[in-house]
């Protein structure tokens, strides 16, 4: 096994979405500390945390070396493949953090809109908090999934946000390299079935150990 496999994610990209949320990130710290008092200074704190947190999330979705390891082994045998932690907890973090902060900025709207200071942000925040409550339902009633790879002696199990794939290995072809939309590893399956990817960002492991992996129990299945 190779120490480290094809870097799906150009660096440029990498760079780019982190070095963003920094600077995003400290002028939201600057603002928050210039403009402290009550729900709206709260508010641009709870701001700054969901971009901080979004940071941490992003810099160990994009930035992590990817090296080949040997993954988890449940009790039949199922070889487990997990999101690090560092990825997925921050994002939760980011996420409720925004949801608390547009929460307080609608109040403000209402009652005080003077005293939001940037209203366009205000805005934008708003509808984005607003569009993902369907998710926030969907993780109350355990059906937003934290990404997890799990192949098992006769079946292949993809959970990962709103995708939740269980399928037996006669219905897997193999698996195949994606460089886009998103980068990472397409599951190729027989029939009319769209072909779930796991997006590499969410794994800790080489996207190609990935689908040596698979390739592998889908051949061992048929003999």
């Amino acid at each position: 096994m190779s120490s480290a496999g094809r870097r799906l994610i150009p660096r440029w990209y990498a760079l780019t979405v982190v070095v963003g949320l920094a600077v995003f990130t400290a002028v939201l710290v600057a603002t928050a500390a210039a403009f402290a008092d009550g729900l709206a200074g709260a508010s641009m704190w709870g701001l700054a945390t969901s971009s901080a947190l979004a940071l941490v999330a992003a810099a160990s979705a994009l930035v992590r070396p990817r090296r080949p390891r040997e993954p988890e082994t449940d009790q039949d045998g199922s070889r487990v493949f997990r999101a690090p932690r560092l990825t997925v907890w921050p994002l939760l973090g980011a996420w409720i953090a925004l949801l608390a902060t547009a929460a307080a900025w609608s109040w403000l709207a209402v009652t005080d809109v003077g005293a939001l200071e940037s209203p366009g942000l205000s805005i934008v925040a708003i509808v984005g908090a607003a569009a993902s409550l369907p998710d926030l339902v969907r993780l109350v009633r355990g059906r937003l999934h934290s990404w997890t790879l799990a192949i098992g002696p006769e079946q292949l199990t993809y959970r990962g946000y709103r995708t939740d794939v269980v399928v037996p290995w006669e219905d897997v072809r193999g698996a195949v390299l994606q460089e886009r939309g998103p980068a990472g590893v397409r599951i190729d399956l027989r029939g009319a079935r769209t072909d779930p990817v796991v997006p590499i960002t969410a794994f800790d492991v080489p996207a190609e150990q990935l689908v040596d992996e698979i390739v592998r129990a889908a051949e061992v299945a048929r003999r």
